[in-house]
């Protein structure tokens, strides 16, 4: 049977706890002890917190902690941290926490070691398999983990240099896991020669897999490669949920100009975060944001180096402001392998060769082939403002030097995107042709280079905007788009399952072959052209030449757009253009299979007309910078998009619903609500019959929905607040009052993604006075509120592509006046004489306005709209009947109060306004929603006295028109002084 500690290990445990250790003896149960702990068990047991602090280990024969076989630490939800310590320096079992097989960290609340140190060959924790599993948090900051000499060179002849690459806070010798941890995992400002957190021999494999923890690896140095881990035969990040953070991280390069006697690969200088220098870094299955920021190294590889790299994330992957001294800003492998299944982006990464990505046969050993395949399998894959370290700086996302490029994908709606140009190279000799794929398997996505995000003085270099792709391309499905200036050099050209799309100034070209590769013919069965990047007075006409070589154009000519929305926007629709979009050069340009005719374009809003190809200059039809198509001197074989508008003088605009923003106007009739609301509040204020001052204290809620109709959209709100009232009761039933409050919600739209965060603020006057004769007593009350309503209007329009977000600001103002009549003429009627008198009904009537108007605005954001003053009334004349039913309980009576009536709307000025879009200034009148004229509404409102002072309240008014309902709720407390 293994030896564990027992009982005695707990007591051992907790007297630990807390303690501030100095090196000299300690005793326990009065028999002295001091540290080390060794090989005491396989198996030890927390029953409370173990600090070690400020220990000297350096002459300690062994680990603090350790065993010669197996240990298990079970922590019970404990702590375990280590501050200040010195860890043993000779044996590299003589770390903090060592063992020889395998060590165990189980269900602990933290792990900490800080500012601790050690210059021996073990690291801080060393063991052949080091395990953590199901804790907390683990954390390791400020450490330094050194070994002195970096590096030996013996004296015999020749002379061998030996590296050596021991010494970090994790060392292990065969694997390391982590899996479990829930809390945080943070290796923070640690030092070391080579993986200042994790150091692992060259066979070794570490899985950190199923936490859902944050992880953070920050600011972490190595002297000589491999700023935060080093080494071993694979590192996998797989199915953590958790955010995953390296950012500023740094290694430099001490050993420069050293030639390791021993023949294994170091990559001295490399990876300023990660360094395999022949092994496999392998990210999957992770569905928290992973980053890699901001860190450096002065050789190779600012923030990867590795010899097989695979990254295939389910959730956001960000590679920014990473730099190298040589090659790779952020990634240098032999092999790269991106399956993106979220979005991902390449930004400002700095490199003297590949910007962002640097793939090289000379990476790694040989067992490998160098090639880069990238797919954008679910989200976008990005690459812009990736730099070379040349002055000026050119522009470049990845540098292929002598390797391959298998395939470009991008699935369904996912785009990859280039916005920095891609450079290739061939070796100088016994280089081939080979296949470069443009979405393969089936692939129907995009693959994009532009030249958009370049300045003007950038654009003026050539290398900023030319990718050279040396092999024979192939686009077997989706589309390849170059546009926007870009540049794009093969060495064979086929487009047939898959589409090419054109925009402005684009290129497509044969490049000059090295090394015995040679160039072939360009054939495009499938032809698009990107209309929005034309519609400008600066559009350039792309170009397809096959200098020396055939060109072939068959099938016809396709639009394309991603947002046909803001493409039939563009002012220049207005009127009839003609696009010269390519011409063709080559030996030969072969387009008898490409006739002229009709461009399809889908239903849309917008400007209306119809788009059609031709070979021939359309000669009355200016281009869209006014000029004549083609020039003076139009050149052969150049085809042509012409758009004729609908009508002769202009295009006729045609609104989206979307677009048109009725909830504006409709914000109106909540504001209109609120009013109401805060009149019905008044409603036990006027029941009252407590002589004096009084002070209520009341929350409201309101609830509306109209359904759409007759294209019309409809509109919901849900508000809440409060309200106080102060009012004075005379001996002769006469009221007078004054109430503010306020209400806060939102009023959304529906079908569409519209709603409006709004805050309502209502001022109230208010009073009751009986009117006497000798046959009856009428009640005459009045209510007048004034309301002023902040609006934070939010619009979001969704693609197959994107969500693009608009948003506005604006104020309504909103003024009501009720004044109603309480009489009781049913009594005098002999139809409801009889049900008058039963249930003690009383007959009303009232007359409510209901007005306001609001401020003009205009938005920010996508597709933005001004929208002008709006205003809009309604008037009002409910009747109906009331009762009142006084409860019989002695402790708490209450009254009940019943009110149903009849309410039809006998003048109306549906609320208005003017939409007019911000980029064309098309505008159309709108309306806010028609409601049904002819509705009823109930209104019940209870009082109990809870003291004689004292009295709460509640009030719930139901209000319903066909295809419209508003609810109405207060509830409070009334004080009487």
């Amino acid at each position: 049977m293994p030896l564990s500690f027992k009982s005695s290990s707990f007591y051992f445990f907790a007297c630990l706890c807390g303690t501030s250790w100095a090196s000299g003896p300690q005793t326990l149960y009065g028999q002295p002890f001091s540290p080390p702990f060794f090989d005491q068990g396989e198996e030890l047991k927390f029953r409370s917190d173990y600090i070690y602090s400020q220990i000297s280990g350096i002459e300690f024969p062994t680990s603090f902690l350790g065993s010669s076989g197996n240990l298990s630490l079970l922590g019970n939800g404990h702590s375990l941290c280590f501050s200040f310590c010195q860890a043993p320096m000779t044996s590299s079992t003589r770390a903090l926490l060592s063992a020889t097989k395998t060590l165990t960290f189980t269900n602990f609340s933290t792990i900490t070691i800080h500012g601790s140190q050690t210059s021996g060959e073990g690291g801080l924790i060393h063991g052949s398999k080091i395990s953590f599993r199901f804790n907390k948090n683990l954390i390791f900051t400020n450490n330094k983990c050194a070994y002195s000499p970096a590096s030996t060179t013996s004296t015999g002849s020749p002379t061998v240099t030996t590296v050596n690459i021991s010494s970090s806070v994790i060392q292990p010798t065969d694997a390391l896991e982590i899996t479990g941890t829930t809390g945080k995992i943070s290796f923070l400002s640690n030092i070391a020669n080579f993986g200042s957190a994790i150091g692992c021999y060259p066979t070794a494999s570490v899985i950190i897999s199923n936490n859902s923890a944050p992880m953070e690896f920050a600011h972490n140095f190595s002297t000589c490669a491999g700023g935060v881990l080093h080494y071993g035969s694979s590192i996998i990040f797989k199915n953590n949920s958790g955010d995953i953070v390296f950012t500023g991280n740094s290694t430099a390069n001490s050993l420069k100009g050293i030639t390791p006697g021993h023949g294994m690969t170091f990559a001295l200088g490399a990876g300023g975060a990660i360094c395999i220098p022949t092994g496999s870094l392998i990210f999957t299955g992770n569905t928290g944001a992973c980053t890699f920021s901001y860190n450096a190294t002065a050789d190779s590889a600012g923030a990867i180096y590795a010899q097989q790299c695979v990254l295939a994330n389910r959730g956001p992957f960000t590679f920014h402001s990473n730099t190298a001294t040589k090659n790779g800003g952020a990634i240098c492998a032999k092999s790269l392998d991106i399956d993106a299944y979220g979005p991902m982006v390449f930004k400002n990464n700095r490199a003297e060769k590949g910007g962002a990505i640097y793939i090289s046969p000379t990476i790694g050993g040989t067992d490998t082939t160098s090639k880069l395949r990238i797919a954008a399998s679910r989200g976008d894959v990005i690459f812009t403002g990736n730099m070379l370290n040349t002055k000026p700086g050119i522009r470049n996302a990845i540098t292929v030097d002598s390797g391959d490029i298998t395939d470009l994908c991008a699935t369904s709606t996912s785009r990859l995107i280039f916005y920095d140009p891609i450079t290739q190279t061939l070796p100088s000799t016994g280089a081939t042709s080979k296949p470069i794929i443009i979405n393969s398997e089936g692939s129907l996505g995009s693959v994009i280079f532009s030249s958009e995000n370049l300045s003007t003085a950038e654009l003026l270099l050539p290398g900023n905007k030319t990718t050279t792709l040396l092999g024979n391309v192939t686009v077997a499905g989706g589309e390849l788009r170059i546009t926007q200036n870009a540049i794009v050099k093969v060495l064979r050209f086929t487009a047939s399952a898959g589409q090419l799309t054109l925009g402005t100034g684009a290129t497509l070209e044969l490049g000059t072959p090295t090394g015995g590769a040679t160039t072939n013919n360009i054939t495009i069965g499938k032809l698009g052209f990107d209309v929005a990047s034309f519609l400008d007075s600066n559009f350039a006409t792309a170009a397809v030449n096959a200098s020396g070589k055939t060109v072939t154009v068959s099938g016809g000519l396709t639009l394309v757009s991603d947002d046909n929305d803001e493409l039939y926007d563009i002012t220049l629709l207005k009127n009839s253009l003609a696009i010269p979009v390519v011409t063709f050069t080559g030996t030969t340009v072969t387009h008898t299979d490409f006739p002229d005719g009709d461009i399809f374009a889908s239903d849309h809003y917008g400007y209306q007309g119809r788009w059609t190809a031709t070979w021939l200059r359309p000669n009355l039809v200016p281009a869209p910078d006014g000029s004549l198509p083609g020039g003076t001197t139009p050149p052969t074989n150049t085809l042509y998009a012409l758009w004729t508008t609908s009508s002769q003088d202009k295009a006729m605009y045609l609104f989206s619903p979307e677009r048109r923003g009725e909830l504006v106007s409709n914000t109106l009739w909540i504001s209109f609500l609120a009013n109401q609301a805060c009149a019905d509040a008044l409603q036990e204020t006027l029941l009252t019959d407590s002589e004096g001052l009084s002070l209520r204290i009341k929350g409201l809620g309101v609830y509306a929905k109209h359904n759409s109709k007759n294209n019309h959209e409809g509109f919901g709100g849900r508000y809440g607040g409060y309200q106080a009232i102060l009012s004075m009761h005379y001996p002769d039933n006469t009221t007078l009052g004054g109430a503010f409050g306020q209400l806060y919600g939102t009023t959304y739209a529906h079908p569409y993604d519209s709603h409006d965060s709004g805050q309502i603020s209502i001022l109230s006057f208010f009073g009751r006075f009986p009117l006497v004769t000798q046959q009856s007593e009428t009640l005459i009350s009045w209510e007048a509120c004034y309301g002023y309503t902040t609006n934070n209007f939010t619009t979001q329009y969704k693609t197959l592509r994107k969500t693009s977000t608009a948003k506005g600001r604006w104020h309504n103002n909103s003024y009501s006046v009720l004044i109603s009549a309480e009489h009781p003429f049913l009594h005098w009627c002999l139809l409801t004489r009889n049900l008058a008198q039963a249930w003690g009904l009383s007959g009303f009537i009232s007359a409510e306005f209901l007005g306001g108007w609001q401020h003009a605005f205009t938005e920010k954001g996508a597709l933005a709209r001004h929208f002008s003053r709006g205003r809009g009334y309604n008037v009002a004349l409910p009747f109906g009947c009331s009762a009142q039913w006084q409860s019989p309980f002695k402790k708490a009576p209450s009254l009940l109060s019943l009110k149903v009536a009849y309410k039809p709307d006998i003048l109306r000025v549906n609320p208005h306004n003017v939409v007019t879009i911000v980029s064309n200034q098309e505008s159309t009148s709108i309306s806010g929603a028609a409601l049904r004229r002819h509705g009823m509404f109930v209104q019940i409102h209870d009082i109990v006295d809870l003291s004689k002072h004292t009295k709460a309240f509640i009030d719930y008014t139901l209000e319903g028109r066909r295809g419209y309902t508003n609810n109405r709720i207060s509830l409070g407390w009334h004080g009487s002084f």
